[in-house]
């Protein structure tokens, strides 16, 4: 039985997901998890290769799953709102992150692939990738602003192609100094989530890195640990060892949404 036992980042066949809402709901109760939440990626006019397909076949799937698993399994309706995404009028929490930069009238994707990755550093940054962190920086600053989510998302997912340092230095001077920036612009008591999308996948680590955990620790930010799952094998994925290494780091206690509520749990 896990200690965490809820996890709110997770997309469906709604959106990117490969796995329905009823399958995901039943292998949540199968894993010992009581507090699961559906977060479609929020629409995006100028992407809608990823995003939310069908809003309203998606709120009828879930009353319908909701009241299928009542009892068993408390679920949410979540949303992942994109800083440049649309805002649905009702959801029960909303996970605030950046897939894009915006840059003049452009939006760029910077976790499509990294071949895409690497074309936005050449032609539009000329090459310089620094000026490229920097921008995403100073709009995953905005977050707090603009969105004012309830929980923050994969902070640093400007690094999700540079395993190895492969195009950046993320315990140098100049990108920290970055990363810092948009720490603080956090408000106090801000949650962030602790996400194991990548590592799942087996493309890398946890985001956000361990200098960012320290830095958002040293500012009061609470943690939650997420999946961000686009399957069902990826719910709660090393929930438990995750928080063994976060313990290591100087955190205390994590968040987990105990049906719509967030609850302190020390570790």
């Amino acid at each position: 039985m896990p200690l965490i036992k809820s996890d709110v980042h997770t997309h469906t066949t709604f959106c990117d997901g490969k796995d329905s809402m009823q399958d995901m709901a039943e292998y949540a109760c199968n894993s010992g998890f009581t507090t699961l939440g559906f977060s479609f990626h929020s629409f995006t006019p100028f992407d809608k290769s990823y995003c939310i397909r069908d809003y309203f076949g998606y709120i009828k799937e879930f009353y319908r799953v909701k009241e299928l698993y009542g009892g068993r399994l408390d679920i949410l309706n979540g949303v992942e709102l994109d800083l440049y995404g649309e805002r649905p009028s009702v959801c029960d929490y909303v996970i605030g992150s950046v897939h894009y930069i915006k840059n003049g009238e452009r939006y760029l994707a910077i976790d499509c692939s990294e071949e895409i990755f690497c074309d936005i550093i050449k032609r539009v940054y000329d090459g310089d990738v620094m000026a490229m962190v920097k921008s995403y920086y100073e709009q995953t600053a905005e977050l707090a602003k603009n969105v004012n989510p309830d929980v923050y998302g994969h902070f640093d997912l400007i690094t999700r192609y540079n395993a190895g340092g492969k195009y950046f230095d993320e315990n140098g001077e100049e990108y920290l100094s970055y990363a810092e920036k948009a720490v603080q612009a956090l408000p106090r008591g801000a949650v962030a989530e602790i996400n194991l999308g990548r590592a799942f996948k087996g493309e890398g680590d946890i985001y956000p890195s361990e200098a960012i955990i320290k830095m958002m620790n040293a500012r009061g930010v609470k943690f939650m640990l997420s999946s961000d799952a686009h399957c069902k094998q990826a719910l709660g994925y090393k929930f438990d060892e995750t928080l063994l290494r976060l313990k290591a780091m100087g955190v205390t206690s994590v968040v987990e949404y105990k049906g719509k509520n967030l609850v302190e749990v020390e570790i």
